[in-house]
């Protein structure tokens, strides 16, 4: 019996349809249906989270390995579609091989190069003239960036911002200096997404400085997102926590006359700046926090703050104050699909991920890490993750658990 046939058969076993697979392995329903069919050969992850979520005990696997380990793929004659999707994929992947556990080094060359394009804008060499742009123009490309963001595109998304930067820092009105704090906000956070804090500080200084000249509420609170989540790496938890109230202090007045965007920095803000109180054990101030920032989601735009992301930090706040039973319950109050980003629906997983670690349920951790594997592979490359890997590779280091060993592979683990 193929592999497509016996996917189909535990399918039906357990009463799943097509769409509650994809549901549990993010591959879309019509890809499914011609794996079933023999129309397509199916990628080794899913076998791996097939099998883990149909209750197969490894037989789907085995008849992957036994039937595809060494066989071409099947690959479509259209463009785009799956078959771009499929590509973008593995490619994506194998960006994240090599990648060690301290904080920027061993990264893959790709990564390395986006880190060295946003160093040499960020750090010119030599005067740098930038293209002029109407402030339209300006406001367009930003936004352009940031749906690459979302999309956790890191290393693309490090060229256009490299471009960005020069016109960022020639900026001079209020409106131009707005979105100039944006492309250094974007900045630090695809240099922290790459692990490198040092010139994240360079950005984060630089976009709280255009913030302030813009005096603009969104661009102030994600500037002090920012110089949050780096206090925040830096270990320094408590000023991370006063950065956070402070600025909460300073913004909270005015936000009832703010845009919804502006709601959006607020509530991310807050978010982060609860971690960094669960740090602390200051678990009063880090449920407060929460609090706000689930109010601030009502009122933002579902791209900039969802009711998911705020989920999301309730789970990161419960595995650090060592509550893992609670971090699974918060992740149950949502549908992971309505979060409206790729990059946080996978930073989803990988709360989910950290939470069944602490929790000792090993399976249902790398179940969680393979699907976030699926939804934007960067994420999983980076620091938190690999960390979570490890420890569960220490856990059992000699399992054979379906797709544990692998996973530490494709993320530069060591076995």
């Amino acid at each position: 019996m193929s592999f497509g046939e016996q996917l189909r058969r535990y399918r039906q076993q357990r009463n799943v349809s097509l769409s509650g697979l994809h549901a549990v392995t993010y591959f879309s329903k019509s890809y499914l249906s011609r794996v079933e069919r023999g129309l397509r050969n199916p990628e080794r992850l899913l076998a791996e989270l097939a099998d883990d979520a149909l209750g197969a005990d490894g037989k789907l696997l085995e008849a992957w390995v036994g039937e595809y380990e060494n066989a071409p793929p099947i690959l479509e004659t259209r463009s785009g579609g799956n078959t771009t999707k499929r590509r973008t994929f593995i490619k994506t992947t194998a960006l994240a091989a090599g990648v060690g556990l301290t904080d920027g080094v061993g990264q893959p060359d790709q990564s390395a190069a986006a880190v060295a394009r946003l160093r040499d804008a960020l750090i010119p060499h030599a005067p740098t003239s930038a293209d002029a742009l109407t402030a339209a123009s300006f406001a367009r490309v930003v936004t352009r960036a940031r749906r690459d963001f979302a999309a956790a595109r890191y290393t693309e998304l490090a060229d256009s911002l490299a471009a960005l930067i020069p016109v960022a820092r020639s900026a001079s009105d209020p409106a131009d200096l707005a979105t100039a704090a944006q492309v250094f906000h974007l900045t630090t956070r695809t240099l922290i997404k790459l692990s490198a804090s040092p010139y994240a500080w360079i950005a984060a200084h630089q976009g709280e400085q255009a913030a302030h000249a813009s005096g603009d509420i969104r661009a102030i609170g994600e500037a002090r997102r920012d110089l949050v989540s780096l206090f925040h790496r830096a270990m320094d938890y408590g000023k991370a926590r006063d950065i956070t109230v402070s600025t909460a202090e300073s913004l909270r007045p005015q936000l009832r006359s703010a845009p919804a965007p502006a709601w959006g920095a607020y509530g991310a803000l807050m978010s982060t700046g609860a971690i960094a109180a669960a740090r602390l054990e200051d678990r009063d101030s880090a449920l407060g926090m929460l609090a706000e920032a689930e109010e601030a989601a009502r009122h933002a735009p579902k791209l900039a703050l969802s009711l998911g992301h705020v989920v999301t930090y309730k789970m990161g706040v419960s595995i650090v104050l060592g509550d893992a039973g609670s971090a699974v319950e918060h992740a149950k109050t949502i549908v992971p699909d309505e979060i409206p980003t790729s990059e946080r629906r996978a930073s989803y997983y990988t709360g989910v991920a950290e939470a069944y670690t602490l929790w000792g349920k090993i399976d249902r951790a790398v179940r969680a890490l393979l699907v976030a594997e699926k939804i934007a592979p960067s994420e999983v490359s980076r620091f938190g993750p690999r960390q979570v890997i490890a420890d569960l590779l220490h856990r059992d280091r000699h399992s054979k658990l379906s797709g544990l060993r692998a996973l530490a592979r494709r993320s530069g683990v060591s076995l």
